[in-house]
Order: structure tokens, then C-alpha cells, then sequence
């Protein structure tokens, strides 16, 4: 079914995405359906890229099964959903990953509709790799529900539910065919509406995918745990040689801290999307669970807790890796900013020390510019008496009164150089204040 908005012609002008955001809620409708019914649901890995591969081989496997053909607007959105009288075609692509459907209309078992999909399989003409497959098989109300089950799983061990507040029953094993590798669901028909059966379908369908993707972290998680168990334990050593009596100096630590700071950034960079991805799609897989309301059969445990038991573990194995790769992470910044703080202790230390030497050598200089200072006052005055003798000798022309002016002149030379040591002191006085 396409929904199209239109605007009328009258009202303001829209924002260019306002189409898009409007019909986004009918972009992947319900389908009505009917027991009995035949489906086979595929998950199948692709690169993104290459999703007009699946697209033009979903068409063209339309088009073999003589099934009306996609609109336009389908093919852009990339879900399309086309039937005929007797089959259906749902194609749905996301990110990582497309699904497809077949629906066999009127047919209560598998055995020709099975055999087709599984030559398509075979000689590969579906693009890419699958992740998942299951078939279901939903038929009216009967008596034989126990012989029915009997039939399909053996003595397999069943996860069974009434879902849809008693309106259909669920069974399944959650076990791949042996002779099609796919799972199986009975589906039977209790009091559903064709709209009810078309979300309790699809809701299975999703179930089966979506726990498929989420495990996809699960081999990502084993292998990143030893390495960040490692990674951990690097990080305690480089704390207790910067906490202990160890001769490492704190560049040497904050250098090796870098390193693994850097190992440990690589290693979330290669896992954090798959874990985010992870986590949502169990979140998608618990909401779907949550919408099957599923009362329980006496003496069979229902499909949530079969999931809770078989898939908690691998789900919180998951969590675990990418928590504590993340706590990593914080606990190598708090340790580096510990080490950088005694890089920074030991800077103001060297700096310290350093003014300490400078203050010392300027000390000296003083004392040495002191003594300088008096040895300067002697020469400066040897000099001066000795200019003023000469003076002296060549402008008094009386011998007597030469020798008279020359005698005070040496009682003055204390006096001469009071004068010169007041002088330079005026003088040192400004740069002594600049200090």
C-alpha cells in the first residue's frame, strides 16, 4: 500500500523533507493475510553499497513469480511489497543487512515453495551472505495441535505461547532444518483479524532476524576480552610503578601510557559500532517480544523465556566487552592526568631550583659589583688627583704657592674620593630600585 501526502496548493510553503517525514509512518505497513499460508523469511548480509544488486534481484525474482511489479517510489524508499492471487514478494533493505519474504497463499505446507527458494539458494543468485532464514507456517484452528508439532519438531525441545491476548498459538525450536538449514514456526489461527495475522507474522519474521544481527557482536566479544584483560593489566603495572619505589620517570610512564592509550582507541575504534549495533538490535528484539503478549502453555516455556535463558549470556557477554573497553578508556585518561600532574610537579621543581641558581649567581654578581665598585672609587680617584696635580703644576707659576696648593691638595684626596663613592652611588641607586 503507498501512502502519498499532498499539500494543498493554499497553504504556505513546506519544508522540503515535509513529504518524506509525513508518509515515514506508513512506509513499512502491515500486510492482511490469511490462514493457511506459507512464508520463507531471509536475513541477508550485504555491504550497502550493493544493495541495488538485491533490489534489482528482488525484482527480478518478482517478476519470475509473474507478481506485479514495484512503483517508483517503492524502489527509492528500497521496501516494496507486491502480491498476486496465490504469492507475495517483500523486499526491505537497511544498513547492513536486507530481508526478503515469500508468501504462498492457500498453502499449508512447504514442500514446493521450499524446494524453489532453496535452487534459488543453491545457485546463488541472491546477493550476498545469509544470516538467517525461517519458514512459517500458519493454518486455521484444528484439533491436532500435539501430532502437528510432532510432525515438525520430533521431540525437539518446543518454545510455545498463546500471543495476541489468545487470538493465535506459537510454537517453534529455533533449530535449522537439516534439509534447509532455515527454522520453522507453527503458527495457528485462533481468532485473528487479517491485519492482526500480518503483524503477528512479521513480528516472528523480525524476531528471528533481529537475534541473528545482535549475535553478529557475540565473536567480536570474545576475542576483544582477552585482549582488554591484557590491556588492563598493562594499565595496573603502569600504576604501581608511578605509585611505588620504581626509578621510571613520569615521561617514561606517560609515554608508555600513550601507547596503550593509543591500543586501546584502535581496539574500541574496530568494535563500538558492532556493539552499538548490538545493543540496538536486542532493544528492537525485546520490543518485539514485549508485542507478541505471550501467555504461557502448561508445561512449555514461552519464546521470551527461551530467549532470556539462550540469549542473555551471549547478550551481557557483549555489553561486558564494550563497557569495559569504555571504562578503559576513562581509567587510562585519569591515570595520565595523575602522571602528567607529576610532570608538572616535577617542571615546578626544576623551575624552582633553577631561580634558586639564579638568585645565587645574582647574588654573587652583586658582591662581585660591590667590590668592583670600591676598586673603581680608588682608581677613579688615583686619577683625578692625579689630573688635578697637573693642572696644578702647569697654571700656578710661584714655586711656593705651588707647594702649598699641593699639600692641601693631598690632605684632600679623602674628600676626592667621599665625592667619587656618593657619585657612583647616585648613580647604581635607579637600577638597585629596578631590582
Amino acid at each position: 500500500m503507498n501512502v502519498k501526502s499532498s499539500v494543498p496548493s493554499s497553504l504556505m510553503a513546506t519544508h522540503p523533507l515535509y513529504e518524506q517525514i509525513t508518509t515515514e509512518v506508513h512506509a513499512r505497513p502491515f500486510q492482511k493475510v490469511q490462514a493457511p499460508l506459507y512464508m520463507m523469511h531471509l536475513a541477508v548480509v550485504l555491504p550497502s553499497e550493493r544493495m541495488d544488486e538485491a533490489l534489482a534481484t528482488a525484482l527480478a525474482l518478482a517478476e519470475e513469480l509473474e507478481i506485479e511489479e514495484a512503483s517508483p517510489q517503492d524502489r527509492e524508499r528500497g521496501f516494496f511489497f507486491l502480491s498476486s492471487d496465490s504469492a507475495a514478494l517483500r523486499f526491505e533493505r537497511h544498513n547492513e543487512f536486507y530481508s526478503l519474504t515469500l508468501y504462498h497463499f492457500g498453502a499449508d505446507s512447504e514442500e514446493e515453495l521450499a524446494q524453489r527458494w532453496m535452487q534459488l539458494l543453491s545457485e546463488d543468485k541472491l546477493p550476498g551472505e545469509l544470516l538467517s532464514g525461517v519458514e512459517i507456517i500458519f493454518r486455521k484452528r484444528r484439533n491436532d495441535p500435539l501430532a502437528w508439532c510432532k510432525e515438525h519438531f520430533g521431540d525437539l525441545q518446543l518454545a510455545a505461547a498463546e500471543v495476541m491476548n489468545g487470538g493465535a498459538t506459537v510454537w517453534t525450536d529455533f533449530a535449522p532444518r537439516d534439509e534447509t538449514g532455515l527454522g520453522r514456526v507453527l503458527v495457528e489461527d485462533r481468532s485473528l483479524q487479517p491485519f492482526q495475522a500480518g503483524r503477528l507474522l512479521q513480528r516472528i519474521c523480525e524476531i528471528e532476524t533481529y537475534r541473528h544481527v545482535a549475535l553478529l557482536a557475540l565473536p567480536a566479544a570474545h576475542e576483544a576480552m582477552p585482549l582488554i584483560t591484557t590491556l588492563d593489566k598493562q594499565l595496573a603495572d603502569i600504576t604501581h610503578r608511578m605509585t611505588g619505589d620504581s626509578k621510571d620517570a613520569p615521561a617514561e610512564l606517560l609515554q608508555e601510557l600513550m601507547t596503550l592509550a593509543a591500543r586501546v582507541e584502535e581496539l574500541s575504534a574496530d568494535t563500538a559500532n558492532r556493539f552499538s549495533a548490538s545493543e540496538a538490535y536486542f532493544a528492537l528484539l525485546d520490543t518485539r517480544l514485549t508485542e507478541l503478549r505471550q501467555e504461557r502453555i502448561e508445561g512449555l516455556q514461552t519464546i521470551t523465556q527461551f530467549m532470556e535463558r539462550r540469549l542473555e549470556p551471549a547478550r551481557r557477554t557483549c555489553l561486558a566487552a564494550g563497557r569495559r573497553i569504555e571504562q578503559l578508556s576513562k581509567r587510562i585518561a585519569r591515570v595520565g592526568e595523575l602522571i602528567r600532574s607529576q610532570v608538572d610537579l616535577s617542571i615546578e621543581q626544576q623551575n624552582r631550583d633553577l631561580l634558586e641558581a639564579l638568585n645565587g649567581r645574582a647574588r654573587r654578581q652583586l658582591r662581585l659589583q660591590a667590590k668592583l665598585e670600591s676598586f673603581t672609587i680608588i682608581v677613579v680617584t688615583y686619577y683625578a688627583f692625579d689630573l688635578i696635580e697637573r693642572t696644578i703644576r702647569n697654571t700656578v707659576p710661584a714655586e711656593g704657592m705651588r707647594d702649598d696648593v699641593l699639600v692641601w691638595l693631598s690632605f684632600s684626596v679623602p674628600l676626592i674620593a667621599g665625592v667619587l663613592w656618593w657619585y657612583v652611588r647616585r648613580l647604581l641607586k635607579h637600577y638597585g630600585d629596578e631590582d
